[in-house]
């Protein structure tokens, strides 16, 4: 980067507004100011060996979160660090860990980590300290040979794995980890934030059946979790773990000032609300950068993404006769072989490369050296996400995070109120209560021990579920016994799920170019995202999903490279089943609980990747899929519905534009994606409340925790969704607001001001403020 541009991105970024015409593309420019560092000493000395491998990485004292994660795991204190990324959190862990294994020869650990790339990562890291001699290190994964994996149990006394092969590979094979277990004095948890909705509820089980099976061989570990920040962080350790922690939330690493600009391209049709493609935005900035010498990080959401943009890029090199550096730009992403992905790493670590356009694959904790800014083509879901990138950029010097907003209504409300992204993070959605998660992992749990009275108290914050899946199960001949309860079946149960599908109806998907599996799906999930000429992501690669075969349950898909996605078009119904809790609005009651879902995929639309422009639609001949699940419904007084009628505001339209815009804006008070919640409002009246209702709920069966931790903040959400409507430009509603490329009934009706007003008036704005929102109609 030439010393020019260091530490001048306002030069800038005034050049990229002036090449811009003036058009307003530059919504906002946050600065973010340096933070000293604060150090501190542990309470005891560590070990000479640790202190003399500090030294060899350059690290004389530590970070003051540091000293106090080292201070209570050595007090027995089970420890959870949330802070940015690049603060030092890997040291969080490590020096706990290694100051004990070096003291006492016959410890062990477990580190958890949520991809086999970090976990490989952090075994390198753990090499550089140049203890392995003392303490053997090694990963044990699914890719780890047979003849290998004998002596990792006897021999390594750190096991770096993923919580899938813990479930699968290593829980139900624990007597060949006897040892191993007998002696396990750490757990660590690395990336927490990741473990939500079904993963999230998953994992929590994971670690249920851990607990309990290391309480069966007399050890009681020492938990160290690590996490960018999050919005309920006692509520997430209770849910995913079920143990008391000392919490450290404070950040003293140093860090060096950060520019973030929000980049909204400009309206190419201000009345119907269509925008620039932020794909082209993004070509231009990059394009620019590379020429200026500016190393840079891409994020986008998928693997298509990266491969179009990557090769966007190219075109606009060889077009402005910068051939010599289309060779510095590559992508990065889920799909490449291990030895390609370190290729990338090292060139990037190297300063080989100018530019890498990435997935979600590297904004976890992977080292790739020092980059100069970070380009994040949409905003990524969350704000912790957003900080995990944007610390991308930056770690040595000032850096630039430049945030180019798509069309989605969440992108739209941020570039409206940037200061959003300066607010605590959100909280995670994590339910272990859904009943078809918990049944399967409490038959893992009795086929490796059986279930007895001392095993409750793992379970007791799920009150008195575990008793009743017991007693069914006891029912189905599953289980036998009086007060312990036995496996009685020969067949192993991990192997009938995965850890990230819900019921027991598994699907699996085989690519047929390999003749091999790549994953399992719910059934649920395969009438939504795998119908036959869908387009299918996994793992940031894009399939096509060519047949599904109703007999061996199989979906068979083709790898694809397009330029469009998916979406499924349904007709649902929803009924009442239980109301677990209720809040007064102002015209309305919202309510949240159980509810059944029956829907039918009847066709799907192809939809261009980065302008959401419908390209086509057809018919499909699928069975209808009935589940039941958790949701939220917001019922409007009849009072509100006259007002409604004299206002000559279309009741429907109203109640079905607020569900859009409600369900595209839940990421902004929960971590999650649209694509995990569905929706259906009923005019004049629905069955079950007798009044005009929305419903929104998790589209999953048992629910995922998305809707309960919206419904904890529905005052929050309805205000940013009515704000959101109301402020954007277009005449009468767009893909900005209320519209939604998911829609299953084409968009129709939609009453865009109707909604504004429906809103205004049940967050309690009075008749004479919530109307003037009618005058822009």
């Amino acid at each position: 980067m030439s010393e020019k541009v260091q530490g001048a991105w306002d030069e800038l970024l005034q050049r990229f507004v002036n090449a811009a015409d003036g058009k307003g593309q530059l919504v906002a420019v946050l600065k973010i100011p340096a933070r000293e560092p604060v150090y501190a000493d542990p309470e005891e000395p560590i070990s000479p060996p640790l202190q003399q491998a500090l030294r060899r990485l350059g690290i004389e004292r530590l970070y003051r979160h540091q000293a106090e994660a080292l201070n209570a795991a050595r007090k027995g204190h089970h420890v959870a660090v949330f802070t940015p990324t690049a603060s030092g959190k890997t040291l969080c862990y490590n020096l706990p860990v290694l100051d004990a294994l070096l003291r006492d020869p016959n410890a062990r650990a477990f580190y958890l980590f949520p991809t086999k790339a970090l976990a490989q990562d952090q075994w390198r890291k753990l090499r550089e300290l140049g203890l392995t001699e003392q303490v053997p290190v090694a990963t044990y994964d699914g890719d780890t040979p047979e003849r290998e994996r004998r002596l990792i149990r006897d021999r390594c006394r750190i096991v770096l794995t993923n919580p899938d092969m813990l479930h699968a590979g290593i829980l139900p094979n624990h007597q060949l980890w006897a040892h191993f277990f007998r002696h396990l004095r750490f757990v660590v948890v690395d990336e927490l934030h990741t473990y939500r909705g079904i993963f999230g509820i998953h994992f929590a089980w994971v670690i249920r059946r851990l607990r309990r099976l290391c309480h069966f061989y007399g050890s009681e570990p020492i938990f160290i979790c690590t996490s960018a920040t999050l919005g309920n962080p006692q509520e997430a350790l209770r849910n995913l773990i079920g143990l008391p922690f000392h919490i450290i939330g404070e950040d003293a690493s140093p860090s060096p000032p950060k520019t973030l600009a929000i980049w909204d391209p400009p309206y190419l049709d201000l009345e119907a609300g269509i925008r620039a493609k932020a794909s082209t935005e993004a070509v231009r900035w990059l394009v620019r950068l590379m020429r200026e010498g500016i190393r840079t990080i891409v994020f986008v959401k998928s693997r298509a993404m990266a491969d179009l943009l990557l090769r966007f890029i190219r075109e606009q090199l060889s077009r402005e006769w910068l051939d010599d550096l289309k060779s510095k730009v590559v992508s990065y992403r889920a799909g490449y072989l291990p030895e390609e992905r370190r290729e990338i790493e090292r060139r990037l670590f190297s300063g080989d490369l100018l530019a890498v356009i990435a997935t979600s694959a590297l904004e976890l904790g992977i080292d790739v050296g020092e980059l100069d800014a970070a380009l994040l083509l949409g905003y990524p879901g969350t704000i912790a996400s957003t900080w995990q990138r944007a610390g991308r950029a930056g770690r040595q010097k000032e850096g630039l995070v430049v945030l180019i907003a798509t069309a989605n209504p969440v992108d739209q409300h941020i570039a409206q109120h940037p200061e959003f992204l300066l607010q605590g993070a959100e909280p995670i959605a994590v339910s272990p209560r859904n009943p078809y998660i918990a049944a399967a992992h409490l038959m893992c749990a009795v086929y490796e021990l059986p279930l007895g009275e001392d095993d409750r108290k793992f379970f007791a914050d799920l009150g008195d579920l575990v008793e009743a899946l017991v007693a069914r199960m006891e029912e189905q001949g599953l289980l036998s016994g009086g007060r312990r309860k036995f496996w009685q079946w020969r067949e192993r149960p991990h192997n009938t799920f995965g850890l990230r599908t819900i019921t027991g109806q598994q699907w699996q998907i085989v690519d047929r170019s390999r003749g091999a599996a790549i994953g399992l799906a719910d059934r649920e999930r395969v009438f939504r995202t795998l119908y036959p000429g869908a387009i299918y992501l996994h793992m940031g690669e894009t399939y096509f999903v060519e047949a599904l075969d109703w007999q061996k349950q199989v979906a068979y898909v083709q790898p694809a490279t397009v330029d469009y996605y998916t979406v499924p078009l349904e007709e649902k119904d929803t009924q009442v089943l239980k109301v677990w809790a209720q809040k007064p609005l102002r015209g309305g009651t919202a309510f949240l609980g159980e509810l059944a879902v029956r829907q039918q995929v009847i066709g799907f639309k192809r939809l261009r990747l980065f302008t959401d422009e419908v390209l086509s639609a057809e018919l499909l001949d699928l069975p209808a899929d009935e589940y039941e699940t958790v949701g939220f419904w917001i019922c409007v007084d009849d009072g509100l519905v006259q007002e409604l009628d004299e206002r000559e505001l279309h009741l429907m339209g109203s109640l079905h534009a607020s569900e859009h815009a409600i369900i595209a804006l839940m990421p902004l008070v929960a971590m999650t994606d649209p694509d995990d919640l569905a929706g259906i409002s009923y005019a004049p009246w629905h069955p079950d409340t007798r009044r005009p209702t929305i419903f929104v709920y998790d589209a999953f069966p048992g629910g995922a925790g998305f809707a309960e931790t919206a419904f904890e903040r529905l005052a929050e959400l309805l205000e940013r969704t009515k704000e959101t409507i109301a402020r954007c430009p277009c005449k009468s509603g767009c893909p900005s607001c209320v519209q939604s490329p998911r829609c299953g009934s084409e968009n129709r009706p939609l009453d865009k001001w109707g909604a504004a007003y429906l809103l205004a008036r049940l967050l309690g704005e009075p008749i004479d403020a919530a109307a003037p929102v009618l005058e822009r109609r």
